[in-house]
This record gives C-alpha cells, structure tokens and sequence, in this order.
C-alpha cells in the first residue's frame, strides 16, 4: 500500500466513476483499475462494487476510505510541520477547527494583530460541522475544536469525546437566543417564544447526514418548522437573516466589528436547559504557547460579545469538564 494508491482511492470516491477519476489524475483506466485490485487482493477485501450502473463502494470499501482519508490527512499534517513551518527555524503554529461562532473568528483576529512584526507563522482556522471539528481534532489537522454541548445533548456528545480519547473545556453557559434582523417583526421584544418564532422561516447551517444531536444549532425537543433554509457559510447565513424574516437560534453573541449593525439577538422564553460552548483536545495533549494565547485571546472575545448581548452569560460548572 502506497500513498499515491490511498490518494487514487479517495479521487474515486470523489468521481464516483474510475472513468472520470483517471482523467482527472491523468492515468490510464486499466491503470486505476488495477491499483483498486491490489489494494483488495493485499487487504483481502472487495472495495468497490461494479454493476451496468457504475460503482459504489462496498461496507468494507467505506471503512477503507475512512481510514485512507485519516492517512492522507496525517501524511499532510507531517509534511505541513516539518517541510514548511519549520523553515530556518521554529515557527508560530496555530490550527483551530470551530463551530460559526463570531466570537471564534474575533479572537483569531486579536491574535493575529499581535503578529505583525513576527517572521513566520503558520495559522489555519476551519469552520464547520461538529463530526468534521472531532475528526480535525482526532486527527490533529487541529490543535483544538470549539463547540457547544447542551443539556439535551451532553450524553451523546460525552460518549463520542470519551470513545476518541477527547476531552471537552468548557468556558461558559449560554441561554438559547434567536438571531433576527433588526426590522424583524420581532426585533423589538425583550423575548420571544418558539410559538413567535414558528410562522417564520429557520435558517441553519447544513448538517449531511448527521445526527441531530451534532448539530451547531440549538435543539428545542418537539418543534419543528415549516419553512426551512440550509446554509454552509456565516457570510450567506448572516446575509439572509439581514435581509429576510429568517431566524437562527444560537448563544445570541454578537460582535459588531464582524456582524455589523443589522442582525439582533433576543432570548427565547421557555426553551429550557443552556447552551455550553467549551473547547476539545485530545487527553494529555500540552498546550503550546500560541494555543494558550489565543484561548486568552478567545475568552476576551466573549466577554466582549457580551457587552453587545441582552443577557448575562454565567461560567460553566465545574461538572461540565469532560475528561
């Protein structure tokens, strides 16, 4: 097994078609074909099922892939390190896979500023959903993963952390709030009920196939929209909001300097339970010197996002560290 034959593995499954794939990496389809045959003859699996339909891959073929991706993930994060942050000398290495959180983004931006006059940085942010931040963090494309467990979700959400060897640091609790545009019909009420919220329609950032206990949103037990839209980006999330009578539910932070002036935040009456937005690492993991300065950084970032919120956050209880 090579990494060039992991990479034509992950070029198919992406193609959908060995066709397709070896004219994108410029090899002859008997080629590509026969380098699916070895992998299946030395692991002594079948990986790909073929039919007058095309391929797909079998059981075993998507654990395969899995484990390709987690391959060639690592194989780049080496290389990354030692090939190009390491250059004539140590170099700042900073690498934070998040949830949409604005607070995230204003705490990156702070760090960043303190680097001006520094020669060399390698730094990456990545923002997206809970299963692709746990993986980030198993894998350790990221130093640390920043997400939200509630009370209806912490269950769930304890036993994958624990099964990955993860463990989460929580930071705060948060009571649900609804973000509307500022001439929302709604935008002028000290709270909202789910019940004001129904005739309107739901924007919230796309979850594939994933549980809804993943989900970056908050969850309310029983309630269900009507109107749904689906969006994968802060910018087209935050536009739509600003421009519609749309509504997304959240920690209700909000930092002008990235949001701007048109979207508001207001509590929701009657949701129950809170929102605790922490981080996750893998157990034993060191802090590095520029990790432990952006979660300074971060926490700063929510305090000032609560200067700008109708609600007094709390610190989380100790019971919420999950180690």
């Amino acid at each position: 097994m090579t990494l060039q034959q992991l990479q034509y593995i992950v070029e198919i499954s992406k193609c959908s078609s060995i066709t397709a794939a070896a004219k994108k990496l410029f090899v002859a389809q008997p080629s590509l074909s026969k380098v699916v045959k070895d992998l299946e003859k030395e692991f002594h699996i079948t990986i790909l099922r073929r039919s007058r339909h095309g391929i797909s891959f079998t059981a075993d073929g998507l654990k395969f892939l899995h484990f390709a991706n987690q391959v060639l993930d690592a194989s780049a994060n080496m290389q990354d390190y030692f090939l190009h942050e390491k250059g004539d000398g140590e170099k700042i290495r900073l690498s934070i896979s998040s949830h949409h959180y604005l607070f995230a983004i204003d705490g990156m931006l702070s760090f960043l500023q303190r680097q001006a006059d520094t020669a060399a940085y390698t730094v990456r942010i990545s923002e997206g959903r809970t299963s692709q931040i746990i993986h980030d963090v198993l894998v350790q494309r990221s130093q640390i993963g920043i997400i939200y467990i509630s009370e209806l979700t912490e269950q769930f959400m304890y036993r994958i952390l624990a099964k990955n060897n993860l463990e989460f640091v929580p930071f705060c609790d948060f009571p649900p709030h609804a973000y509307l545009s500022k001439n929302h019909p709604l935008a002028g009420l000290p709270e909202i009920s789910i019940e004001q919220l129904l005739p309107y329609p739901h924007i919230c950032y796309e979850q594939g196939n994933d549980p809804s206990q993943l989900s970056e949103e908050y969850i309310i037990p029983k309630y269900y929209s009507r109107k749904t839209i689906y969006a994968t980006d802060r910018s087209t999330m935050l536009s739509i909001i600003a421009h519609t009578n749309a509504y997304n539910l959240g920690t209700g932070c909000l930092l002008p300097r990235i949001t701007g002036q048109d979207v508001v935040s207001i509590p929701i009456s009657g949701a129950g339970g809170t929102m605790t937005i922490g981080w996750i690492k893998k157990k034993n993991m060191p802090l590095t010197n520029e990790l432990t300065e952006y979660l300074h950084d971060l926490q700063n970032s929510l305090r000032a996002a609560l200067g700008h919120t109708p609600f007094s956050a709390r610190p989380s209880m100790p019971k919420k560290h999950m180690s």
